[in-house]
């Protein structure tokens, strides 16, 4: 099933999809850096995982590297952790770590889990540069579809 995506508001945009795989699976992909750098983050892009600590205050500091080579330094900030049910983070990079929030949630549905990423930037214009001219709605929608083809092999 493909990935939906609403703008919620001025800042916000959810976007959901529905992964063949139970909960707790699809939790530990998203929980494990060993498992989050093979999937996380649109097409064209790898993972590099160079600090992780999966608690509230704890960090996940990763580079993105672009199919031509440009590096992105990542980190993620944890304001919760609610094991099999919800993340979420602040987002930014290592010298603006909280450029915008985002969350992910997972829900039991028939067929699997409902997979739903929000992603909540600080002002509208962010939101609108981040959409059109980072095409981060189709961004979102690219890494749901990796996950879900990294969760649906194991």
């Amino acid at each position: 099933m493909e990935a939906t995506s609403k703008r919620i508001n001025d800042r916000e945009v959810v976007l959901t999809r529905i992964v063949k795989a139970p909960r707790a699976l699809v939790w530990k992909v998203c929980a494990d850096p060993a498992h989050i750098d093979q999937w996380w983050g649109p097409n064209g892009y790898t993972n590099k995982t160079i600090s992780h600590e999966l608690r509230v205050g704890g960090q996940w500091k990763y580079t993105m590297t672009y199919v031509d080579g440009t590096v992105y330094p990542n980190l993620i900030t944890w304001t919760e952790v609610s094991p099999i049910d919800r993340l979420v983070y602040d987002h930014g990079d290592w010298e603006n770590p909280r450029m915008f929030k985002g969350s992910l949630t997972f829900a039991d549905v028939e067929g699997g889990t409902l997979i739903t990423l929000r992603t909540e930037m600080p002002t509208k214009e962010a939101l609108d540069m981040a959409v059109e001219k980072h095409d981060a709605i189709e961004g979102g929608k690219q890494t749901l579809a990796r996950l879900a083809a990294y969760v649906e092999t194991r």
